[in-house]
């Protein structure tokens, strides 16, 4: 099968599954910066014909190195079992964050993705693609996701990509798909 034709089938098959997307620009969006621990970095979230923008600069200065947007969302009125991400970005690595009940203010789930510079991208994701990380570093535990345990979701830039950043969130959708 050829990449083209492997494309197509997966376009079928999201058509086909039952979903509902996720209106980003109806969340209450929060910016969270390294400056809550003395960072210099910044960054801003906006909504320009319905694509949600999150961007800004990323700072070094003073041990920093991290800036993320994220917004309170329950996926409780359904049992999703996969998320359709579409993307444009600057070619750095970013973060989905999923936050559950019990890690609300703690660790969360995390799906890194690669941008392609001015290229827009889609991911389709199940639960097992996130792994739980609490400050950069994987953590155990015997709770695994599942999406309709959502409670919060966010996007996050560090890993020490410093300078100009901005990711473009076209489509945020919730599948029940086999």
């Amino acid at each position: 099968m050829t990449k083209q034709q492997r494309s197509l089938c997966s376009a079928l098959l999201l058509a086909a599954a039952p979903s509902y997307g996720i209106d980003l620009a109806k969340l209450e969006w929060s910016v969270v910066n390294d400056t809550v621990m003395g960072g210099r970095s910044g960054s801003t979230i906006r909504l320009v014909d319905n694509i949600v923008t999150f961007s800004g600069e990323l700072s070094l200065a003073n041990n920093g190195g991290f800036a993320s947007v994220r917004a309170p969302y329950s996926m409780s009125n359904s049992a999703p079992n996969k998320l359709y991400l579409s993307v444009m970005g600057d070619g750095k690595l970013y973060q989905l964050r999923l936050r559950v009940d019990q890690y609300l203010d703690g660790p969360a789930f995390v799906y890194q993705f690669q941008t392609k510079a001015n290229q827009q991208q889609t991911f389709t994701l199940s639960p097992h693609d996130f792994s739980l990380q609490y400050r950069g570093r994987m953590i155990e535990s015997r709770y695994q996701l599942q999406f309709l345990d959502v409670r919060a979701l966010g996007f996050l830039i560090s890993a020490k990509q410093a300078g100009e950043f901005k990711l473009a969130i076209h489509e945020l959708l919730m599948m029940n798909a086999t």
